[in-house]
């Protein structure tokens, strides 16, 4: 049965208030484990040396805290391995490689990946084979650094190419490394429509990694509890096959962001009752 232990604090709402505020109330609040968002204005790597990351996994580990995953902002960011440009996915390869070593210095064995934005006038097949080949390289460095990459499938707003929990499994054999694994986000998945929390199980079955554990209307990256997905049943899927992994906490709606704390809290007060 999934624990309470499981459910990961994020600080994607907490950008209004500071890094340390939100560790602070991950500790208040109870959390042991964190999922980490690499992006300004908190953790924009570019601004952090070696020694800047070993600094910041003190910090963390004195309060009793442990980042599970590491997610690099590659939305806003200009990051996609689906690019036509070989200098652009290049540069994608790298910004990954930086976050797979940030995230050992941190003691985190995983960065979340996604595909990017994927051309509609871009030759589908070519552009399967441009992240097919980009995931190989990120995955060298993974391997090296005991890192997995739970690879996201993105929405059909933002790619036609990998936005499937098919997409997913069909990669992760293709790639052939066993690093690569599978996320599951709930809020995603029913934004794009094409499957349940079900399929990816079925799907992705022991390569199932990460959860972002999320209501939406669809969309918004909500509380759960605060949408209208049905997050008991997701839950419940969840439970039925033992799952032993996280469910990171992505809120992303600008409601929360003046008092992330509350949002926090909320979301634990609606798997307290659910688990109980």
């Amino acid at each position: 049965m999934v624990q309470l232990s499981q459910v990961a604090a994020a600080n994607y709402h907490y950008k209004r208030y500071s890094l340390d505020y939100f560790l602070d109330s991950a500790v208040r609040l109870g959390f042991r484990n964190i999922e980490l968002w690499a992006s300004g204005p908190h953790f924009h790597l570019d601004y952090f040396s070696l020694e800047d990351v070993k600094q910041l996994n003190k910090k963390i580990k004195e309060r009793g805290l442990k980042v599970i995953c590491l997610t690099p902002e590659q939305f806003v960011y200009p990051i996609s391995i689906s690019h036509p440009d070989p200098d652009y996915r290049k540069q994608s390869v790298e910004f990954f490689r930086r976050h797979i070593e940030a995230a050992s210095l941190l003691e985190c064995d995983r960065v979340l990946v996604t595909t990017g934005i994927a051309y509609l006038d871009a030759d589908e097949t070519e552009t399967w084979k441009w992240i097919r080949e980009s995931l190989g390289e990120i995955c060298k460095t993974a391997e090296k650094e005991g890192v997995y990459l739970p690879v996201e499938a993105f929405t059909s707003f933002t790619t036609h190419v990998f936005n499937s929990a098919a997409h997913i499994a069909q990669m992760i054999q293709e790639v052939g490394s066993p690093n690569l694994k599978g996320l599951a986000d709930t809020d995603v998945m029913a934004t794009t429509g094409k499957d349940t929390i079900h399929d990816f199980i079925r799907e992705l079955g022991d390569d199932l990694n990460h959860v972002h554990f999320v209501d939406g209307n669809p969309g918004g990256h909500l509380v759960p509890g605060e949408g209208k997905l049905d997050m008991a049943e997701a839950l419940k899927a969840l439970n039925d096959i033992d799952y032993k992994g996280y469910l990171g906490l992505e809120l992303l709606d600008r409601r929360y962001i003046l008092d992330p704390e509350k949002a926090m809290r909320d979301s634990l007060t609606w798997f307290e009752k659910h688990l109980s």
